[in-house]
């Protein structure tokens, strides 16, 4: 893959806006800190339970939260868009002959009875959801009920389970076998070419604990980054384009990522990648592994065929092209974006525009990110030798940015090593 940029710097300038991004979009510490509060007082209401179905109960993350790819919500975003979604799954081993309906009942009247939240409990259609408003940003926990699955005896939720559904019954779900797949994967490396000032990407291992430690959950690699991008610019342009209820969820941009990283994984054992160019083969390879089965389009957890990420692109009534439509849309914006910085956008102010429109940055952190790129390196998203030596010397001498370029060009731009 070739990477076509004004220069070569600028591929470092773009690579290394693209991780700042994906930094500043991460949850902070005390934001991680308060949700790992509230998670804790789950077990403290369950403990006092005095239903039979709810004893024994084993409370484990799943989701984005053990993931490590949690975001915050764009500033724009409202409803549920505009909260931290936290999920939890309790797994009930008394659960096994009870009916759906009696296990989602009685666990809402749990949660009712002791949760001290001022917004009520919602309903959901496999579980609930207690809001924490009051936090800025505010966020929710969701939580699933689950049991074991027959033959599954693993007390810890790994294997097999089925969780409750308001319309169909038990269904399968494999979310912590789907959470190691996913660790594992991340800590399978790509062979990375280190860039001009030797920086190196650090390919983190993952962590064990039921809420990643905070170090963990902010260290990025090729995969997390484009994640939490992928989810960032997911919201942003189903706000722009109206499309928020369709727009992809979570779990098929982390499910295609993933299996499209493992092909740039043995990619680059023949040819060694740089970051940015290995994030752009994960986001341009993410449509290959839409599969389809005897429901119709399938985006399977690949540790349980029976549950099926795209199960609403195959509802009736042409209900599920919407869901279709918005996938392929979306990912051709996603792909464009992730090479956006690579172009020449005439101007800084069309260069902040474009970054805060498909990543949701605010004008003065999106110029701080800019003004931090090294000052002999091709700007992200400017033509070949605008750099911030060649706009401070247009300013200083009262001339044309063009000019000031023109000045520049006998300074041959720094390449990458190797």
């Amino acid at each position: 893959m070739t990477l076509l940029a004004q220069a070569p710097s600028q591929i470092d300038s773009w690579e290394l806006l693209l991780f700042k991004t994906a930094h500043r979009i991460s949850l902070s510490e005390s934001q991680y800190e308060v949700i790992n509060s509230r998670y804790s007082q789950l077990q403290k209401i369950l403990d006092v339970a005095n239903e039979e179905i709810l004893q024994d109960a084993h409370i484990f993350v799943q989701g984005s939260i053990g993931l490590k790819t949690t975001i915050k919500p764009a500033s724009e975003a409202e409803g549920d868009m505009a909260t931290i979604d936290a999920d939890a799954i309790v797994l009930l081993p008394y659960a096994r002959n009870a009916t759906s309906e009696e296990v989602l009942a009685t666990l809402q009247k749990r949660f009712m009875i002791g949760s001290r939240v001022s917004t009520p409990i919602q309903q959901l259609r496999r579980g609930i959801r207690i809001i924490y408003a009051d936090e800025n940003p505010g966020f929710h926990i969701d939580v699933t009920p689950a049991r074991c699955a027959k033959y599954n005896n693993e007390f810890r939720g790994y294997g097999y389970l089925e969780v409750p559904d308001r319309h169909i019954g038990w269904k399968c779900s494999s979310p912590r076998e789907y959470s190691k797949w996913l660790e594992d994967i991340s800590q399978r490396e790509i062979k990375i070419i280190k860039s001009l000032n030797e920086r190196s990407i650090i390919m983190d291992s993952a962590s064990q604990e039921p809420i990643p430690l905070y170090g963990d959950y902010i260290n990025h690699n090729p995969l997390r980054a484009t994640i939490k991008l992928l989810k960032r610019h997911r919201d942003e342009w189903a706000i722009s384009t109206e499309n928020e209820d369709v727009r992809p969820i979570s779990a098929i941009i982390t499910t295609l990522a993933a299996q499209a990283y493992e092909k740039v994984v043995e990619e680059s054992l023949f040819q060694a990648l740089r970051p940015i160019e290995a994030m752009i083969k994960i986001v341009d390879y993410m449509p290959r592994f839409v599969s389809n089965n005897d429901e119709g389009y399938a985006v399977l957890n690949p540790k349980d065929a029976g549950e099926n990420f795209a199960e609403k692109w195959n509802r009736p009534n042409g209900e599920g092209i919407n869901y279709i439509r918005a996938f392929h849309n979306w990912h051709i914006h996603a792909l464009e974006s992730m090479k956006l910085g690579l172009n020449d956008l005439k101007s800084s102010n069309a260069v902040e525009d474009a970054i805060m429109e498909r990543f949701g940055l605010n004008r003065a952190f999106t110029k701080e990110l800019i003004n931090e790129t090294p000052r002999n390196w091709t700007l992200p998203g400017r033509s070949a030798n605008t750099t911030l030596n060649s706009l401070s010397l247009a300013t200083f001498a009262g001339i044309s940015t063009s000019a000031a370029v023109a000045s520049q060009e006998i300074i041959k731009p720094v390449d990458r090593l190797g």
